[in-house]
Formats: C-alpha cells, sequence, structure tokens
C-alpha cells in the first residue's frame, strides 16, 4: 500500500462570456479594454464554491469504493463564515456522520499547501478540494481575468495513480493583492512589482527546493504548472532555463484564473493526458509559493477518461449580454416586481430532521416491491406495505423528462423559470426546478442528471438552501 494520488476531479461551470462582450460593455468608460481574446467562464446565480466543490467531488469519486475518512474544502470564498462549508459538501456526497471536516480559507495557495502538507504526513485518506467563485467590480481587470471553477484529489494509501515526490513552501509576505474581510472585491498592486519581486524571486526558490526534496533535477520534469498568466509563466521559464513547451496551458482563453482551485484545476486537466511515468511540477503562489513534484503511475490510464474537467469546458454556453452577467452575478440589482417578493425562513428544526433527504437527495426503495419513491414516506406508493423503505439516493441517477414548464411570470434570476415532473428507473417521479437549460432547450424524453445547487436565498436572514435540480447530460 503506497500513499499517494488515488482519484483526481475538475468543474468549470457551464456559463460563459466573451471578453470581447466586456469590452465592448465597458469600452465608454475604459477603452484600453478593447482587443481582450477567448473567455472566462462564470457560475450561474445558484452556484457558490459550496457547489462547485460539490461537481468536482462527484467527478472526482465517480465509481469508486473508497470513503473518504477526511473532507478538506480550500476557498477563499466560502458562503458561510460561522457554518461548517465542507460539512455540507459532505452531506451533499452522503460520506456519513463520521467524516472529519475542514474548511481551509486565507490564502489562495490554501489548496497547494493543504497539498504540500498531505504528502508530508501520508495517513488518513482525504478528499481534498478547492474552489472559489471570486466576485469582479464591472469594469475591472479582474472582471477579464476571473474565472470560476473547482477541483478534486483524494489522496490515501493504495494504489494511487500519481506519487506526491517532493515538497517545498516558501513564505513571504508580499501583497500582490487582497481582499479585506468586509470587502467583495479584490485589490490589486502593480503589475510589474508582482512579477519581478513576486514570481520572479519567491516561486524559483520553492521550485528548486521541490526538486531537491524530490530528488530530481528541472530538466526531468516534463511539464510545469504555473497558475499565472501566459506572459508571467515564460518569464518563469526562462529563470529555470526550462522549455516554453513544458508549461501547462493556464486556461486563461477558456476559463479565466480560479484563485484557490486554480493550481489543482490545471493539475486535473494534466492528468487526464498524462502519461505514466510523467513528472509534473505544481506550484501555487499567494505570500509566498508551493511547488509539488508529481509523477504519474501506470494506474493513472484506468481513470482518464471519465476524470477531470475537461468535458465541463467543453459544455459551454456562451453569454454575450454583458447586463444578464452582472444580474447573474448580484453585481445589478434588477427589478423583477412584486412577484420576487417573498420571505424564504427556513425552518431550521425541520431542516435538520431532513437533512440527509434534502442534502443528499435521498429517497425510498421499497424491500416488499422494489419501488423508489422520493421522499421517503411510511407506506409504500405503489405496493401499500408498511415501513418497508430503505434509504437510496437519487443524486447519481440518470432521469427523463416526463413533463415540464417554462414560465415566464415566476419569478427566477434567470428567466424563464423551468420546472417539470422527472421520472427516474423503478418508479420514482419528483417535480423539480431545472437549471442550466436555456431558453426553448427542455423537451420531453430529454435524459438529465442531478446537480446540487442553490435552492433559494433568504435574504432576511443571509441564509441560503441547498437542494438538487436537474440539468443538461454532459456530452461523452
Amino acid at each position: 500500500m503506497t500513499f499517494g494520488i488515488l482519484s483526481f476531479g475538475g468543474y468549470v461551470p457551464t456559463f460563459r462570456i466573451t471578453r470581447q462582450a466586456i469590452a465592448q460593455a465597458i469600452a465608454w468608460a475604459v477603452p484600453s479594454a478593447k482587443g481582450q481574446k477567448g473567455e472566462r467562464a462564470f457560475a450561474n446565480w445558484d452556484e457558490d464554491s459550496i457547489t462547485l466543490s460539490v461537481e468536482a467531488a462527484r467527478n472526482c469519486l465517480a465509481g469508486l469504493s473508497v470513503v473518504p475518512d477526511r473532507v478538506q474544502l480550500a476557498s477563499t470564498t466560502l458562503p458561510f463564515a460561522d457554518r461548517s462549508n465542507s460539512g455540507v459538501v459532505a452531506d451533499a456526497l452522503q460520506l456519513g456522520g463520521d467524516m472529519s471536516t475542514e474548511d481551509l480559507a486565507g490564502s489562495r495557495r490554501a489548496g497547494t499547501s493543504a497539498l504540500a502538507r498531505l504528502a508530508k504526513a501520508g495517513t488518513s485518506t482525504t478528499l481534498l478540494l478547492a474552489a472559489d467563485c471570486r466576485e469582479t467590480r464591472p469594469g475591472s481587470a479582474q472582471e477579464m481575468l476571473y474565472g470560476h471553477g473547482a477541483a478534486a484529489l483524494l489522496l490515501g494509501e493504495g494504489t494511487p495513480v500519481a506519487l506526491i515526490r517532493g515538497a517545498a513552501s516558501v513564505h513571504e509576505d508580499l501583497v500582490d493583492q487582497y481582499r479585506a474581510a468586509d470587502t467583495d472585491y479584490d485589490y490589486a498592486l502593480e503589475e510589474r512589482w508582482v512579477r519581478e519581486e513576486g514570481y520572479n524571486k519567491i516561486v524559483p526558490r520553492a521550485v528548486k527546493a521541490a526538486a531537491d526534496a524530490a530528488g530530481v533535477a528541472l530538466g526531468e520534469v516534463h511539464r510545469f504548472i504555473f497558475p499565472t498568466s501566459a506572459s508571467v509563466a515564460k518569464g518563469l521559464a526562462k529563470i529555470l532555463k526550462l522549455g516554453e513547451d513544458r508549461l501547462v496551458d493556464p486556461l486563461a482563453l477558456q476559463v479565466g484564473d480560479c484563485g484557490t482551485a486554480h493550481p489543482l484545476l490545471m493539475l486535473s486537466l494534466a492528468l487526464e493526458t498524462a502519461v505514466p511515468g510523467e513528472t509534473l511540477m505544481v506550484v501555487g503562489f499567494g505570500q509566498g509559493a508551493d511547488a509539488l513534484v508529481i509523477e504519474t503511475t501506470p494506474q493513472l490510464a484506468a481513470l482518464q477518461a471519465s476524470r477531470g474537467p475537461a468535458r465541463y469546458i467543453a459544455a459551454r454556453r456562451v453569454v454575450e449580454n454583458y447586463t444578464m452577467f452582472l444580474s447573474l452575478r448580484e453585481r445589478i440589482a434588477f427589478d423583477f416586481g412584486m412577484r420576487a417578493e417573498r420571505d424564504n425562513r427556513t425552518a431550521q428544526s425541520t431542516f435538520y430532521r431532513r437533512r440527509h433527504d434534502i442534502t443528499g437527495m435521498v429517497g425510498g426503495r421499497c424491500s416488499a416491491c422494489n419501488t423508489l419513491q422520493y421522499p421517503r414516506s411510511q407506506v409504500c406508493v405503489k405496493c401499500g406495505a408498511l415501513d418497508t423503505q430503505n434509504p437510496e439516493s437519487l443524486a447519481n441517477l440518470i432521469g427523463r423528462v416526463k413533463s415540464y414548464t417554462e414560465d415566464w411570470l415566476a419569478f427566477t434570476p434567470l428567466p424563464p423559470y423551468v420546472y417539470g415532473h422527472v421520472e427516474f428507473a423503478d418508479g420514482a417521479n419528483c417535480m423539480l426546478e431545472f437549471t442550466d437549460f436555456a431558453p426553448g432547450a427542455v423537451a420531453v424524453g430529454n435524459e438529465v442528471r442531478m446537480v446540487f445547487r442553490i435552492k433559494d436565498f433568504d435574504t432576511r436572514r443571509n441564509f441560503r438552501r441547498y437542494f438538487w435540480k436537474p440539468a443538461p447530460l454532459l456530452a461523452n
């Protein structure tokens, strides 16, 4: 039994906005924004760092019998300051009440720093998640550069797909950007200062220390993961005397900078195409740097077809409407009229009693007639048997649209409000709210997958509720 990376996963939201659309909308105030290439990923109104993490974790754990002992969630944009965010993820994944959960925050290096610690400890089976859903001020440079996304690594003893050969960390309180606890937006310092004093001086120290710890020369490392702009990465390659062909695509044109998640997201994408025996160097940056040397094993090939963010990157819905983008991210407040006025107070005692049914979408299967239903009840809806239902989740099932309505009058932050009946194998039939479908895209008979999303917001008490929604299937 060897300690290492047992599986990997990633997730990028469906929505994209082209940088050209942003540039055209803000050109009256920021004419220098013209000519920007590519697009950035952004979360739908019902997504946040928790839901992004759940999707990355599902991608990582799909088909595995391994149950982690611990869940760690690294993010600088956790939705709750005083509630276990990783605990919500663990419940959505139905990992059980004996799970150890931990939120990691306060640094864009939170994910890579945690990975370095786990590599040195090498003990319990840990699901390490990293996600960020950073908001940007309209017209700012960050609005063009940032993206939203998440990554997942399962670490533990077994037959790893990759081994962590060495790790090193360097701390330097060089302030390149920051966000105060009571503000929404990052404040960034001058780009040249960050490049010359930050990346070019700090990252090489961590990279060389990690290579020494792994007992490899930099020339033996096949690919380098620098989560920064292409120009800065090329500058680092020159300082370290590396060929630019050894740099992993930073995903700037397709996704954008996903903050805490970005190094692990790039790693996850690289593992999709890596070959056995390939050596990767992963770097995290922010008030210092982390660097890790990772070597792939022959076991990697068995997982590559079903893991990683490539399918999510390909499953894109492009938005050219700048005000729609701002509204979905709550950067502008649309007046949706009285239909949007409602009190969404959560009955916390009721939620606690039914939390597994809600957060894990746990229904019941009748042991007498095999009928599956949601929610569970004392009496089977088909055969009428009493107390015969065994808990079973519908979250990982593929459903079929039985009926639907596109409602342009009911309130939703992204009209139309699409809802309808979804049926599952063995009898389950649920009325559900749909997500990620474009207007007119739903049809009776469509197959759908279930995704964990925000159900609604209680704006009076600053609480958000989560549930499962049908979404379009991903292309194979």
